[in-house]
């Protein structure tokens, strides 16, 4: 029963309340009255508990989503003298889920054959993550996942005193597996930007296909097929001279710092995937930095990739994807069943615009402004192993 101010009266909490506080509110996130919400794990890590001591009324409230409730199932335990009226209940809910000490218990979505761009750091995985964002089937969380991966305690490089990024099918836990899946799901959009939490409960569909691009999982495959065993992998591979240039303009406009303070690295930031054998790398140029980057990321993808059946993987040439947009995205949609509309067709039949982490527009000479650098460091190790570099797939 919820309580008033006046007399105590019994209200019952419509979508039509809900919507309506969420109006006042001026909410970005939605609360659905079929929705359940639970207090978070390891509440008292989190930022948001701290603010909760200058906050009695929503201390008591988040003490009734201690097992898993409804809005409604909650409004009914409040006892009268608690005086919380019905808008009072979905302002402070919001508020606790704002505070990140709420959230809501949903049952995660199957991932039906996600797809996982794999590549060097600066490939070009930008481009081509915006433009498969725009098929209709395909969820995404709308950038990297640093945080979503490495905010797993276990999954971060520092419990393996930062000797890389690699991840292996050991590494894959059950109870990893699960966290990781629903870290996830709480963050997907599908490529209107709809939340898929934001969808009311019997609208979200329970199969979902998955885009994820991140440079790091290049040295995660292993893992990422023991998470997701459906995976699929579009390995976007970029000419050594353009990629090596570009990381190292990556690295000299720190805007890609992965890591600060590293022990026993020289310097104070370190960029872009952290790579086995780091630490070998203190006297390097930035160039022969950004070549090792490089030579270890592809080197890893193409063994890992030779350990999975051919019809999990296909390859992509970044000059392919800028020049043959059309041609290239629709190799990639029949390699993964992706529905061809209206709306792609109009993307891909026009030169693809330049990608929000671009540094500078894409040239075939860009390279050329750190030629001298780079002539040191070629060739370098890595190689395809195979002759036909223009095939989409094996």
């Amino acid at each position: 029963m919820l309580s008033t101010s006046n007399p105590p009266v019994t209200k019952r909490i419509t979508k039509g309340s809900l919507a309506l506080a969420r109006k006042k509110l001026k909410a970005q996130s939605k609360l659905h009255g079929e929705a359940r919400y639970q207090v978070v794990d390891n509440l008292e890590l989190q930022k948001g508990f701290q603010q909760l001591v200058s906050m009695p009324k929503h201390a008591q409230i988040l003490e009734f989503f201690r097992s898993s409730s409804t809005l409604a199932e909650v409004g009914h335990s409040l006892p009268p003298e608690l005086e919380i009226t019905e808008g009072e209940l979905v302002t402070i809910t919001q508020q606790l889920l704002e505070l990140k000490v709420l959230e809501e218990n949903f049952p995660s979505p199957e991932f039906e054959k996600p797809l996982f761009i794999v590549c060097a750091p600066r490939a070009g995985s930008t481009l081509l993550f915006e433009t498969l964002c725009q098929f209709p089937e395909l969820w995404t969380i709308a950038s990297e996942s640093h945080e979503t991966i490495e905010g797993i305690p276990e999954l971060h490089p520092s419990t393996r005193n930062f000797s890389s990024n690699r991840l292996i099918e050991a590494d894959a836990l059950p109870d990893i597996c699960s966290t990781l899946r629903e870290r996830f799901a709480r963050q997907l959009l599908d490529r209107d930007r709809r939340a898929y939490l934001e969808l009311p409960v019997n609208q979200r569909p329970r199969m979902v296909r998955f885009l994820e691009k991140t440079p790091k999982n290049a040295l995660r495959i292993p893992f990422l097929k023991a998470v997701f065993p459906g995976a699929l992998f579009i390995y976007l591979y970029r000419d050594p001279q353009d990629n090596i240039s570009s990381i190292m303009e990556g690295w000299r406009s720190r805007r890609f710092v992965a890591y600060k303070n590293l022990p026993g690295w020289p310097f104070r930031e370190w960029s872009f995937l952290l790579t086995p054998g780091w630490l070998s790398l203190q006297n390097c140029s930035l160039a022969e930095i950004a070549a090792y980057q490089w030579n270890i990321a592809n080197t890893y993808i193409w063994e890992d990739l030779q350990a999975l059946p051919a019809s999990s993987w296909c390859l992509v040439r970044y000059w392919d994807l800028v020049r043959e947009p059309a041609k290239t995205i629709k190799a990639i949609s029949e390699f993964a069943g992706l529905t061809w509309d209206s709306k792609i067709e109009h993307v891909v039949s026009q030169s693809l615009p330049i990608s929000r982490l671009t540094l500078s527009a894409p040239s075939p000479d860009k390279w050329r402004k750190n030629e001298r650098e780079i002539a040191k460091v070629l060739p370098v190790s890595f190689d395809l192993g195979y002759e036909d570099k223009d095939k989409l797939s094996r």
